[in-house]
Formats: C-alpha cells, structure tokens, sequence
C-alpha cells in the first residue's frame, strides 16, 4: 500500500462531518477498536493509532451524552427555571404515599 493510499484509508475514518455519527455507531466502533488491541496481533505502530482513534471515538460519544442530558434537563426545566428531579422509571420521589 503506497503512502497516498494509507492517507486516504485513514481519511475514510473521518469522512463523516465531526458530530454527524450516531451514539450507537460510535459505541459500535469504539468496542471493534477495543476487541482489535485486546486482540493482540497488531504492531505497536497500529496499537498507537487504534488506542488514538479510540480516544476520538470515547470523547466524541461522550460529547454525544453530555449533549442529551442538557436536552433532557432543559425539557424538565420548571417555568421558575430549575431542573426539576425526575426519578428513573416515572416512580414518586415520596414512595407514592
């Protein structure tokens, strides 16, 4: 594989404008990179750069959770302004008594 080619094949990773990947996609490749350097058959050069995209790939999908808890808390926010507590599972903070 000449140099051109490898640029190219490393650019096809980032094709995709920043952001635009879904969060379960991103978890999806983020457990493929894992699985590889868990693997144990790449050079230390490909650990590097498979370690380094997991790196984007972790960050980008926590932007991705910090961005719908920010969506989340601002559809609970009460008419005075704060975030109003929501258990999980719709249950009644007092024990629905």
């Amino acid at each position: 594989m000449g140099r051109s080619e490898r640029s190219e094949a490393k650019g096809g990773d980032r094709a995709a404008e920043p952001g635009s990947e879904p969060y379960d996609r991103l978890v999806g490749r983020l457990e493929k990179v894992v699985e590889e350097l868990e693997g144990g058959t790449l050079t230390l050069e490909q650990s590097v750069e498979k370690f380094a995209e997991g790196i984007r790939l972790a960050r980008e999908a926590a932007r991705k959770l910090d961005e719908a808890e920010r969506k989340v808390e601002s559809l609970l926010r009460t008419e005075d302004g704060s975030v109003e507590a929501v258990p999980a599972g719709g249950e009644d903070p007092g024990g629905g008594r």
